[in-house]
């Protein structure tokens, strides 16, 4: 009762005002693609009443060393509007940075709105006040009081969204802090996946943002301020949605596109992740689709930053590899890339991890891309990547300690939960 309550208004709010958005955009062809992806956009527009749009460019970001210098240049560029959506704004170099430009642009007359989760973030009241003092409009995600924690603390905000002028945006796995940028002082390499898009797909993300806006501070934003006007004379050709799941809307969309993209591949899918602990629907999907002669490859973390994500999901591995999927375990570092690859066609970047608490109680958003070009430059990232792994087998393990056995399956019951 209590989690209802707490997204009635947002999930009105979603019903009413944005809706009437989405049904303006209908109408975009199902032929974007002439393959077995063409019933993605149908598929989309059924479950959340989006769409693929057109007119879109598309720039991969490797790493915080490769998002970062793109996405301050985009911050000093703004004239009118900049939106972020994050779960981690830390106290660091890099975010008195971006916080700096935050103030500048608000005193200059841009309108600067910033959402940061309540758990996730970390900012000093100094900096708050003076993100206020200078025009900065800033709200906490659901913020959490000691006494409420326990039902509070499992719906974050774990979106990573940034908009600026309503034509460019960012989305993926990257947070606000510094350790996302390599080197950096804990001496972790951090691999991480973002992308910078510049078209009409913008106004998806933007859609997101003035949603959580709305929920966090009881504030409408105009539509007329976020209308796409390209002014920019953009001129894209690949083919973009943006899904978002949370608690308010309908927490499945992003979990049943993946379903979708697995169980439509006939040569291959190719799934980085952080923490792997799948519901029975996307474990029997890649199951079943390794077992129809489709390579189904997994490029996990050899030491993630959840020792019990890690444990757990160690317990899914062996009906995996008996199914013929391929496990590797990444040794350069923290492999925090959230992406998916299929039959180098459609490809996927976004914050959801193939876990159950992005699949059932996190605000997620992911972009979907109907590109080759995409699909092929992300492929080779992961092959990249693959170089330095090693495929876990079936023997190894069977050569676990007993007791790394039992804690596997400790944590395996947590896995709802993780």
């Amino acid at each position: 009762y209590q989690k209802k309550k707490l997204f009635t208004k947002k999930r009105y709010f979603d019903n009413v005002y944005l809706n009437k958005i989405n049904e303006e955009q209908k109408g975009y062809a199902e032929t974007l693609v002439d393959s077995s992806f063409a019933k993605l956009p149908t598929l989309f527009y059924n479950i959340e009443q989006v769409n693929f749009t057109l007119n879109n460019q598309i720039t991969l970001l490797n790493n915080g060393e490769g998002k970062f210098p793109i996405f301050i240049r985009e911050l000093e560029r703004a004239k009118e509007s900049i939106h972020l959506d994050y779960y981690i704004i830390r106290e660091s170099e890099i975010a008195r940075q971006v916080i700096d430009i935050l103030c500048k642009k608000a005193a200059e007359g841009v309108k600067v709105r910033v959402i940061y989760d309540d758990v996730g973030s970390s900012l000093s009241r100094s900096t708050l006040a003076r993100m206020r003092e200078s025009g900065v409009a800033s709200y906490p995600y659901m913020p959490v009081v000691f006494s409420r924690l326990a039902h509070k603390a499992n719906y974050r905000n774990h979106r990573k969204i940034a908009v600026m002028d309503n034509e460019v945006g960012f989305v993926g796995g990257i947070n606000i802090n510094d350790k996302y940028i390599n080197p950096n002082k804990s001496g972790l390499y951090w691999r991480d996946t973002h992308i910078l898009i510049k078209g009409e797909a913008v106004i998806d993300l933007q859609y997101l943002f003035i949603s959580d806006w709305y929920f966090v501070s009881g504030q409408k934003i105009d539509l007329e301020e976020v209308r796409y006007r390209n002014l920019s004379k953009i001129k894209g050709t690949v083919p973009t949605s943006i899904l978002g799941s949370d608690y308010g809307r309908n927490n499945q969309t992003i979990k049943e596109a993946f379903f979708r993209m697995i169980t439509s591949a006939q040569e291959e899918v190719l799934i980085t992740t952080p923490y792997f602990v799948p519901d029975d629907s996307i474990l029997n999907a890649l199951k079943i689709t390794a077992k129809s002669g489709v390579k189904v490859s997994l490029l996990l973390p050899e030491k993630p930053d959840s020792r019990t994500a890690y444990y757990a999901s160690q317990t899914y591995f062996k009906d995996l590899l008996k199914s013929g999927v391929e496990i590797n375990y990444y040794t350069r570092g923290m492999m925090h890339s959230k992406t998916m690859i299929i039959d180098e066609a459609i490809s996927t970047v976004g914050s959801t991890n193939m876990d159950q608490r992005s699949f059932n109680l996190n605000a997620e958003v992911n972009a979907f891309m109907l590109s080759k070009k995409i699909a092929q430059d992300l492929k080779s990232n992961f092959m990249n990547d693959l170089k330095d792994s090693y495929p876990l087998t079936l023997e190894m393990l069977r050569r676990r300690k007993w007791y790394v056995k039992v804690i596997c399956s400790i944590a395996r019951l947590l896995a709802p939960i993780l």
